[in-house]
């Protein structure tokens, strides 16, 4: 972190993230849900960052491009997982 800004820049074309507000009501159950699926998440490219309300949403999901490609109110790894399997860059 910059200046209480998210560096974004060292991940780009090597990791996706998953940006996880710190405040959120299901912290526990999401950073189980992480530590359950460390593998799968790995083999995806897929790093999970605990943020302080730096997005609009509670869940961003960020491509290897450095886009958002998700946001969303829960974790829902499945569905993660999937749509990143329909990306073109899902076997980069």
């Amino acid at each position: 972190m910059k200046n209480n800004t998210l560096d974004l820049e060292k991940y780009l074309w090597k990791k996706r993230l998953i940006l996880i507000n710190k405040n959120h009501s299901k912290i526990k159950e999401i950073k189980d849900e992480i530590k359950n699926n460390k593998v799968k998440l790995s083999s995806y490219k897929i790093e999970s960052i605990f943020i302080q309300n730096e997005f609009k949403s509670p869940i961003t999901l960020i491509g290897l491009d450095g886009l958002i490609k998700l946001e969303e109110e829960d974790l829902n790894l499945n569905k993660i997982f999937k749509l990143i399997s329909s990306m073109p860059m899902a076997n980069f």
